[in-house]
């Protein structure tokens, strides 16, 4: 039996411009979403439609089954996914 995406929890970090389109797209066909941004005005679109915003990256990771980051430079990355409040 396949999983329906309202099964599948989605965890989505950056929300720029590429970023919110895409998790915006999982969001419509039913992912439950959890994000984080590091300027939340920006994703307000998202929050309202109903995806939940978590105060740090491991908050989203803890909270999802499948976690994506889109954020646009070297240290950016390294911030997510080594930083204090990464996901590491």
């Amino acid at each position: 039996m396949a999983a329906s995406p309202k099964d599948i929890r989605v965890g989505w970090i950056g929300t720029g411009v590429m970023g919110a389109s895409m998790c915006r797209h999982l969001q419509d066909v039913g992912h439950p979403i959890t994000f984080y941004t590091r300027t939340r005005e920006k994703a307000e679109v998202l929050e309202a439609s109903g995806a939940v915003w978590a105060e740090t990256p491991a908050a989203v990771a803890a909270a999802s089954d499948i976690t994506f980051a889109i954020v646009g430079f070297p240290e950016d990355v390294r911030d997510v996914f080594g930083g204090a409040e990464g996901e590491s």
